[in-house]
């Protein structure tokens, strides 16, 4: 065969070859083609049945709305209830969620459910009736409020339902029973505000509480008069501390100067004033009552001590008690002040007096423990009282260790030293209780990173208190009282028993409080 024929058959086979190719390329854009034309004709199936789904159920919406108007027409056999309203509201979010969410809300609830909502509190009286309502707005407010709105925390009436709701409907009967309304006669006010207060919006509620409420009360105030009312005031206030708080503190400083008026005249004798002052010392700033005790209150209580007579034989105490009433109403403070002024001098000179008689030494222990009595712990514990009280301890020491006072009375010294060491053991006592407190509290709060997690007793306390005051503390070793561990507290030698810290003193242990063991040791 030539290589003419061989070239010519095989540039044949070539063509057939390309032929066959291209034949076989336009198959498989064709099959692409089809395959593409099955994807977009299953998309718009989709989009049909979908849209087909939005218009069914935009109709069923639409068809109950419908329905809603119809029965809310005036010559309707079978009227729409708010009831079976909120009931078609509920079908509507729950069956037709995304229609109903799409839907404007505002609109179809100023158009539907207004109407019947003023219908249905239109007899309604707040004071009467304060939770009338409550379960059906508070179904409203799942049905109606913008939860969009309400994460920004905004009060947008044209973009919620329910807000507007409260504010259009609701509101208007809420502002008439308030114009109507006697301050006085809180409790069903406050009630009727309780009740509602987690259903209406937090905005609502201020505006309730700032621009009907407040000025109702300012007013009241204004024309309440202490001297001639019998209704106290507090009794009308108080009750809105819960829902008011700090809106009601531009009222306390009127109160308090009509009140400082009133008290002008008054005599500790007369206890009703402790009765309209009582509800008012946790509600008035800790330094706004003191200033007006001490102003109104304290003067007058020392007037009334300046005038008591101390007579062993033939004591009056009316005047005492009137003023040792007022403690826990003015601070410990004021009350040792007028004590320090007005009794205790007179009271020792009395003693001195009483002493310098050849008196019977017995009377004046009764006595002496007898007004010890008149006063409470916390006022024993302060120092200016326990100094005077020593004092008359100490005054009473020497009188019997004179000559004459020892042989008018045999064992007189020794009653009066043992009443001393009583006295004096019983303050020792008190303060380590307090001091016991202290360490509880102490160990409760923590004292750094290890006190954290290792309760604190009174025997840490002292070693805290060592620290603090550069003061060795360390066990004396091998050393014990009556089975007790000793210690050196600085110079001094103790024990602790139940509590209570014990000195070595020449010839027998002492007890004594943790600030004296601190001032012995410097």
């Amino acid at each position: 065969m030539s290589l003419s024929h061989l070239y010519r058959d095989g540039e044949g086979r070539i063509d057939d070859d390309d032929d066959e190719r291209e034949n076989f390329e336009i198959t498989d854009w064709d099959l692409q083609n089809e395959f593409n034309l099955f994807h977009e004709l299953e998309k718009m199936t989709e989009v049909l049945d979908h849209e087909e789904r939005v218009i069914s159920n935009l109709s069923k919406v639409l068809e109950m709305v419908e329905e809603c108007e119809r029965r809310m027409q005036p010559d309707c056999s079978n009227p729409l209830t708010l009831d079976e309203c909120a009931r078609i509201f509920e079908t509507l979010q729950d069956k037709y969620y995304e229609e109903y969410r799409m839907s404007d809300r505002v609109d179809l609830a100023v158009a539907i459910v207004y109407p019947l909502m003023k219908e249905y509190f239109k007899e309604w009286d707040p004071l009467k009736d304060c939770t009338y309502g409550t379960e059906i707005i508070s179904k409203w407010k799942s049905l109606l409020e913008n939860d969009q709105l309400l994460s920004h925390g905004g009060q947008d009436l044209s973009a919620d339902a329910f807000h507007r709701l409260i504010w259009e409907v609701w509101m208007p009967f809420v502002r008439n029973i308030v114009t109507q309304w006697q301050p006085r006669n809180c409790d069903p006010m406050v009630d009727f505000l309780d009740s509602w207060v987690h259903i209406i919006p937090v905005w609502i509620l201020d505006n309730i509480l700032d621009q009907l409420i407040f000025p109702k009360l300012q007013k009241e105030v204004e024309n309440w008069n202490p001297l001639s009312d019998t209704v106290p005031i507090h009794s009308w206030i108080h009750p809105w501390l819960p829902l008011m708080q700090a809106r009601l503190e531009p009222l306390y400083s009127p109160i308090r100067s009509k009140l400082s008026s009133a008290l002008q005249k008054w005599h500790p004798s007369d206890s009703s004033a402790k009765l309209i002052l009582q509800p008012w010392k946790d509600v008035f700033t800790p330094g706004s009552w003191e200033a007006f005790m001490v102003k109104n209150i304290v003067p007058k209580l020392g007037m009334c001590l300046g005038e008591l007579v101390i007579n062993p034989h033939q004591q009056h105490m009316d005047a005492f008690y009137w003023v040792i009433d007022w403690e826990g109403m003015i601070s410990v403070s004021s009350l040792v002040g007028l004590l320090e002024k007005h009794f205790f001098p007179k009271w020792l000179q009395v003693l001195c007096s009483w002493l310098s008689n050849s008196p019977n030494y017995e009377e004046i222990t009764k006595w002496y423990l007898g007004w010890k009595s008149m006063f409470s712990d916390q006022v024993l514990a302060h120092p200016s009282v326990k100094d005077k009280f020593n004092e008359a301890l100490d005054i009473m020491n020497r009188a019997v260790s004179s000559n004459v006072g020892a042989y008018m009375q045999p064992g007189a010294r020794e009653n009066i030293a043992y009443l001393t060491h009583t006295e004096r053991r019983k303050d020792f006592q008190y303060e380590a209780m307090q001091e016991r407190r202290e360490a509880e509290n102490m160990a409760q709060r923590g004292i750094g990173v290890a006190a954290s997690s290792v309760p604190m007793n009174f025997k840490d306390l002292i070693e805290t208190k060592a620290e603090e005051h550069n003061i060795v503390f360390m066990p004396v070793i091998g050393k014990r009282h009556e089975g007790k561990q000793l210690y050196t507290f600085g110079r001094i030698v103790i024990y602790i028993d139940r509590g209570v810290v014990f000195v070595q003193g020449e010839k027998t242990w002492v007890p004594t409080s943790l600030q004296s063991l601190i001032d012995m040791a410097k």
